[in-house]
């Protein structure tokens, strides 16, 4: 209240008294309504440095117990009244303090959450896109070819290779691992490649040797509806080139890889000319030729005679042909070979006159029309005079068995033979080609090739 506004109680406000040099009780009743004065040059609150009170009565002077109070003694000072107005305004600025804090929080740790999520869609996007680029297929498949994997590489051919019955899957595999073998394995992208459909070749030094086609996946998918790929067409060029042109004697059992040649391989026969020695008494052999191809590896080739012992056979180097050569392998071959030394001998002796006009008799067959022959040639009875020949440095050069009942030996020798008209001995060498046949479970000298 503005003291101007009021009548003035003199015996509150003297008359021509100072305003400076009165003493007001503050507990008047009234003090909040007036204005105060403070001296000139002296200290003075700046404005608004002073808090104004309203404070309500119920109309009896401001020392009295106001209502709500038991007494005047437990009555708040002004000091307290001022006190508890200025702490009750303060809530109202923490209350907005703390929720923007928390709202600042929740929005950061909002932010964190919703950037964290950001990254790891990003790395699961990165991962399933370059899981699934066509190439890393690609790398897989390339991992067998340099472990060797023939097993996963066999497998994987789309249209497997056709396998003779001379040969089986690791005969295949075998022969793969020699194309690869010490090379320098790579891939490249063919001519028809594109992202839809890509298509790769397999190189070994430079040189294509398989073709791999890459398809999507219709019914399984990566993340984000990435393609899974998976093998269309994979071709490994495995061209069988190897092949075999077998002659062998007709009593012979020829053998491929193990597996005996049938007339499913017969190409043709042929009548040995060597027959001409033997004949009429017995007949050699004919040999057939076997004919095979397909092989993906140069065949074992193994022969078993009619005296049923076996040798592996070797192809010439000029042909790559198989020739078996009719056997020199049988029981009896050491009496063969030790009659017709005997009766080589023989006939050198009788040649040379040192046996009786019917020592060869019972070399030859009763009906021979090659011992006749052997008999009228006369030269043997104008022979040089000499003593009976020593029979040296015999050698049996070439040994045939066609059969168990015809065989071939080639036997040298030389007769040391001293002649009556010089001191020193004449060596009289004989080269015998004899073929024999077995009459009546008899050696016999069927012929001989001069």
């Amino acid at each position: 209240m503005n003291p101007q506004n009021k009548k003035e109680d003199t015996s509150i406000y003297p008359n021509n008294k100072d305003w400076v040099d009165y003493t007001v009780d503050i507990h008047d009743g009234w003090a909040d309504d007036v204005a105060l004065v403070y001296p000139d040059g002296g200290w003075k609150p700046e404005e608004g440095e002073l808090t104004t009170l309203n404070l309500e009565t119920d109309g009896t002077s401001f020392g009295k117990s106001p209502e709500g109070y038991a007494d005047a003694e437990n009555s708040p000072t002004a000091a307290e009244i001022i006190q508890q107005s200025q702490t009750a305004v303060k809530p109202k600025t923490h209350y907005f303090r703390t929720f923007l804090i928390i709202w600042l929080g929740l929005l950061a740790i909002a932010i964190a959450f919703a950037l964290g999520y950001f990254y790891d869609f990003l790395d699961s996007y990165e991962i399933a896109y370059q899981t699934s680029l066509p190439y890393h297929m690609m790398d897989n498949i390339m991992q067998s070819f340099y472990d060797m994997d023939m097993d996963t590489i066999y497998k994987m051919q789309t249209d497997l290779p056709v396998i003779t019955e001379f040969e089986t899957e690791e005969t295949v595999k075998l022969y793969m691992t020699g194309l690869l073998e010490g090379t320098a394995l790579s891939y490249e992208k063919t001519a028809y490649y594109n992202e839809d459909f890509p298509e790769y070749q397999v190189l070994a030094d430079g040189y294509v040797v398989a073709t791999v086609s890459l398809r999507k996946s219709q019914t399984d998918h990566l993340e984000y509806d990435f393609p899974v790929w998976y093998v269309s067409s994979f071709t490994f060029y495995t061209q069988p080139l190897e092949t075999f042109h077998i002659e062998v004697p007709e009593n012979f059992t020829v053998y491929v890889n193990g597996i005996k040649l049938d007339q499913n391989y017969y190409v043709s026969r042929t009548s040995p000319a060597e027959n001409t020695y033997v004949e009429p008494y017995q007949t050699l052999p004919d040999i057939k030729t076997y004919q095979g191809d397909g092989l993906y590896i140069q065949p074992t080739v193994t022969a078993v005679n009619s005296f049923g012992t076996e040798y592996v056979v070797l192809p010439e180097e000029t042909t790559g042909n198989y020739i078996i050569p009719y056997s020199a392998d049988c029981p009896d071959a050491e009496a063969m070979k030790a009659f017709a030394v005997e009766a080589v001998t023989m006939y050198a002796n009788y040649v040379s006159n040192d046996t009786t006009d019917n020592a060869l008799d019972p070399y030859f067959p009763s009906d021979s029309t090659l011992l006749p022959l052997i008999k009228a040639n006369t030269s043997r009875l104008y022979y040089a005079s000499h003593q009976t020949p020593e029979i040296q440095n015999v050698e049996i050069r070439e040994f045939i068995a066609y059969n168990e009942d015809t065989f071939y030996c080639e036997v040298y020798l030389e007769q040391n033979m001293k002649l009556s008209s010089q001191r020193e001995p004449e060596i009289v060498p004989t080269d015998g080609h004899f073929y024999f046949v077995r009459i009546d479970g008899e050696w016999k000298i069927s012929n001989i090739a001069y």
